[in-house]
């Protein structure tokens, strides 16, 4: 990865922040994308001179589109795209207000079709690469109160899977990867106490954890060192889609 550009959306906490700062200590030069800069200056600080942050909300088409323009002028190019950024809502769907609906679909889906889309010129400027989009287990499996979420997973697994096909003849790889509960990502900020206390018995009578990743949960550095593993395979090989979770519950 020595001198690979590798860009990173939801960089500034959780799995993003730790798949970034496992590329920049394999010597790849790496961009950040998140929306607060407070903690985009926290990581570019612990990375170093490897960094790039670009303070940029994934959600919005124009903004994306001026951080790869920043990009390009930056390096005329791009390696990989890592599609970490996630939002996600406790509610019954009828339940769930305007704003709950957009900040999920919009993060979870728009965003990384606005990233994609940005991104593959300059992919294609380096004479190929790699696009990876981060899922979930909800999309093998139906957890109550978590529809909207589920839904736009499996969105983004539909749209993973037709850009597999769309450029792999360009020699860019997208690979899906699934992901079991992680207990340090960021995404638990989408939630108050009270969604919590109210869902987890729910969750407990449904059985959905002990269905899929049991109640242990992976670290954010555990899933970036997988993502590294699967990014630097050799050139010939790919991997459409990567499940982790934890060996045992």
């Amino acid at each position: 990865m020595d001198g690979k550009v590798v860009v990173v959306s939801g960089a500034s906490m959780g799995v993003g922040r730790a798949t970034a700062e496992r590329f920049a200590q394999a010597g790849a030069k790496v961009v950040l994308l998140a929306r607060r800069k407070v903690l985009l200056d926290e990581i570019t600080e612990a990375i170093g001179a490897n960094a790039l942050p670009i303070v940029t909300d994934v959600t919005c088409s124009a903004q994306v589109v001026a951080a790869f323009e920043q990009i390009a002028a930056e390096f005329g190019r791009v390696d990989v795209l890592i599609n970490s950024a996630g939002a996600s809502r406790i509610r019954l769907i009828e339940e769930a207000s305007d704003e709950d609906i957009a900040i999920t679909v919009n993060t979870n889906l728009l965003a990384p079709i606005y990233t994609t889309r940005a991104a593959i010129p300059l992919i294609r400027a380096a004479g190929g690469g790699d696009i990876m989009n981060l899922s979930s287990e909800i999309t093998l499996d139906h957890l109550p109160m978590m529809t909207l979420y589920a839904a736009t997973k499996r969105g983004l697994n539909g749209f993973t899977e037709a850009m597999t096909r769309e450029l792999r003849h360009e020699s860019i790889r997208v690979a899906l990867v699934i992901l079991g509960a992680v207990g340090d990502t960021g995404i638990h900020e989408n939630f108050g106490a009270e969604d919590m206390d109210r869902a987890m018995p729910v969750w407990e009578a449904d059985g959905y954890l002990s269905r899929m990743s049991g109640t242990q949960l992976l670290t954010s550095a555990t899933v970036a060192d997988v993502l590294y593993d699967v990014l630097t395979r050799p050139r010939q090989l790919m991997m459409d889609v990567v499940h982790i979770r934890p060996s045992s519950s």
